[in-house]
């Protein structure tokens, strides 16, 4: 088990209540400097408008996300340098 599932498995049995979803945000740069940002929830996968500004992004990322299912949201975010520990 790498250190990424690692930190996962513990994320996910801290969790106060199993009963939500997750919406995952990623911001992919490209090597020509372009920039795309999306939510991932399950299946679903929302871009982020380029006249959008990011809390707006994040506020329609989970209501899209939450017409689809019951269940409360849970973020989280990782950063580059926290993945690896």
């Amino acid at each position: 088990m790498n250190s990424l599932e690692r930190r996962i498995l513990k994320l996910e049995a801290s969790r106060p209540d199993a009963n939500q979803i997750d919406i995952i945000i990623r911001r992919i740069i490209g090597t020509d400097g372009d920039e795309v940002v999306r939510a991932v929830s399950g299946d679903q996968i929302v871009d982020r408008c380029a006249d959008e500004t990011e809390d707006d992004f994040v506020e329609r990322a989970k209501v899209e996300a939450l017409a689809r299912t019951e269940r409360l949201p849970c973020r989280v975010l990782l950063l580059p340098e926290q993945v690896l520990q």
